[in-house]
């Protein structure tokens, strides 16, 4: 997922990172693997099987 920061921290760095929707919030530990000059994209690396079925769900909402 790329993130748009003026202030990301250089690859490697381990995040928590916690996506808020109106009607679910989706906790996730996220690695920085690219840095640009308007963000960086990040991996998620340890994330519950039940965040990961919100972060599906959202995704499959989003699709349609």
């Amino acid at each position: 997922m790329f993130v748009r920061t003026k202030t990301p921290p250089p690859p490697g760095s381990i995040l928590k990172l916690t996506l808020v929707c109106p009607s679910i919030s989706i906790e996730s530990e996220c690695a920085v693997r690219h840095v640009t000059d308007n963000g960086m994209g990040i991996e998620f690396t340890g994330m519950t099987p039940e965040n990961e079925e919100k972060l599906k769900n959202l995704l499959r909402q989003l699709r349609v």
